[in-house]
């Protein structure tokens, strides 16, 4: 899921992948390249440290320190997705009717997945309609 995560260039404001040098690499301190293809911006990242939060009251890389450019406020809560794949899991997960979870027998009801450590206002069904919504925002700005 964080081989690519999509950001706002620094320079000029449009969409920025952040990517492995080696593609395919799943090292969480692997180093990553920014590079913005509208105007040409290339930063890389080599350090053995991540930043986790948010900046001016957005979400950014852990890497790079720039915005997410999936984000998007939704039920007093910034809703983001690293990357398409990212979304998609998202959308999926809110949309089903059912969301079955099975019971296994050596350690029970299971919580190791990404989709059951999402925050418990995206999974309710009262902000259901809510999250959809910024969902397809977020979707559309994908095709900016």
């Amino acid at each position: 899921m964080m081989d690519e995560i999509l950001v706002v260039c620094p320079r000029c404001k449009s969409c920025a992948p952040i990517a492995t040098l080696t593609p395919g690499d799943k090292n969480w301190f692997a180093p990553r390249r920014l590079t913005c293809l509208q105007c040409g911006t290339v930063k890389e990242w080599t350090e053995n440290y991540i930043r986790i939060g948010a900046a001016d009251g957005q979400v950014v890389d852990a890497f790079f320190g720039e915005p997410l450019w999936l984000q998007e406020p939704c039920e007093g809560h910034i809703l983001w997705a690293y990357n398409v794949r990212h979304l998609n899991l998202i959308e999926g997960y809110v949309g089903a009717k059912l969301r079955a979870r099975r019971w296994r027998p050596k350690i029970g009801w299971a919580n190791g997945s990404l989709l059951n450590r999402l925050p418990r206002w995206i999974t309710s069904a009262k902000n259901r309609p809510a999250v959809l919504k910024a969902l397809q925002k977020l979707r559309a700005k994908l095709a900016q």
